[in-house]
């Protein structure tokens, strides 16, 4: 219960951080969300942020995006010390990206699958970030942003994570760093990356090296935030 208050207050200082700052003009998929958490799970719906800096190479020329997130995520209660996946299997996470080229609106979709299925035909990381899905399966081909890639292993993220992800990316790096040392932002994304990451990297780790056997490694500590400059210290 003590965690899922915590939440409830993170979110509630991520919204007024996403509204304070002009990011997000309608936190109200937030509050709704916080309403839901004593159900036991996070179910946010097309929040949507505002973007003006255009990453590059995005084809064809917009002048703006429009991002919406939406996460629905149940986590489950793993065992004191113990390393187990704690997201469950109706995991969703999807941005819908639309931009406008002259008077034509052209759109995108990222989604974060989970899916642990050992039937599909191509190998699949249980976690994994791709391009296009449901959200693209109506648009035309003429109506699209071509950014293709292929299926990248990621880490689990519940709605701060998603946040977080839409800022770091779409941000100009001085402005992200000014939200980043915001403390209530800062505590918010330490504990989610501790809830949902920590078990991720830790079991990755495992398949190297024992963790009773790991003291004999010298490791460069700057690594990790080389690796993903996103963590919290």
């Amino acid at each position: 219960m003590a965690v899922k208050r915590n939440i409830s207050t993170e979110l509630q200082h991520i919204a007024s951080i996403l509204q304070g700052n002009n990011i997000c003009s309608d936190i109200s998929p937030i509050n709704k969300a916080i309403a839901d958490l004593k159900k036991g799970f996070c179910n946010i719906q097309k929040l949507k942020f505002k973007v003006d800096t255009i990453p590059n190479n995005t084809r064809p020329n917009v002048k703006s995006l429009d991002i919406l997130l939406s996460v629905y995520i149940k986590e489950e209660e793993c065992p004191k010390d113990n390393i187990c996946n704690v997201v469950n299997e109706k995991y969703n996470f999807v941005l819908e990206i639309s931009g406008k080229n002259g008077q034509k609106t052209v759109h995108s979709s990222w989604h974060l699958d989970y899916d642990n299925s050992s039937e599909s035909d191509y190998v699949h990381p249980h976690f994994h970030l791709t391009y296009g899905g449901k959200a693209m399966k109506d648009k035309e081909l003429g109506d699209l942003i071509l950014l293709p890639t292929p299926r990248i292993a990621y880490p689990p993220m519940d709605a701060i994570l998603g946040i977080d992800f839409i800022l770091s990316n779409f941000l100009k790096k001085n402005k992200y760093n000014q939200i980043k040392a915001i403390s209530q932002y800062k505590t918010a994304v330490k504990n989610s990356q501790q809830r949902l990451w920590q078990p991720y990297m830790l079991s990755l780790a495992r398949h190297w090296c024992g963790f009773k056997n790991c003291g004999h490694y010298i490791t460069d500590t700057n690594l990790s935030g080389q690796y993903f400059p996103t963590l919290i210290v």
